[in-house]
C-alpha cells in the first residue's frame, strides 16, 4: 500500500482548500466554496468545446474547468467524445496551470492529438455566461 501517503496527502491538501468565512461579531460561521483547483481525469462527465482552442469540462462534483489547447485538435468543437490525459507521470490528477494531452477520434491519423493547459475554474457565473453551446 505505498498510494496511502499520496492519497492521504491528497485529501489534507483538499481539504486545506476550504475556508470559513465570518460576516462580522456575533454572525454566525458559514462555510464558502473556495475555488477547485484540481479534479480527477475520471471525474469528467461532460465537455463542450468553443472553437478549436477552448474546450469545458464538467467533472462529476459539478465543477466547470477551462482547457485551452495550443491548435491541432481539428473537429475538437464537433466531437462526441474526448480523451485527456495528464502529460506528467501516472497520476489521473490534474491542476490548475497543468499540461494534459487532448485526443479527439477519428480523422486523419494525429490531426486530432494537442496539448492543452488546464487554465481556470469557473465560478457559477462565470458558467452562466457562457454561450449555451459551450457550457457542458
Amino acid at each position: 500500500m505505498r498510494f496511502a501517503p499520496i492519497i492521504l496527502a491528497g485529501v489534507v491538501l483538499s481539504t486545506a482548500a476550504c475556508a470559513l468565512s465570518t460576516q462580522g461579531a456575533g454572525a454566525t460561521s458559514s462555510r464558502t466554496e473556495a475555488p477547485a483547483r484540481c479534479f480527477r481525469i475520471d471525474d469528467i462527465r461532460n465537455f463542450r468545446a468553443a472553437n478549436m482552442t477552448d474546450l469545458y469540462v464538467r467533472t462529476s462534483r459539478d465543477k466547470v474547468y477551462q482547457i485551452t489547447t495550443t491548435g491541432g485538435c481539428w473537429d475538437m468543437d464537433n466531437a462526441l467524445a474526448l480523451s485527456i490525459t495528464p502529460t506528467l507521470g501516472g497520476s489521473s490528477n490534474v491542476c490548475l496551470n497543468d499540461m494534459v494531452n487532448v485526443v479527439v477520434p477519428g480523422g486523419m491519423p494525429g490531426s486530432g492529438r494537442c496539448r492543452g493547459t488546464v487554465m481556470k475554474s469557473l465560478t457559477a457565473e462565470e458558467i452562466a455566461a457562457l454561450p449555451s453551446r459551450s457550457r457542458p
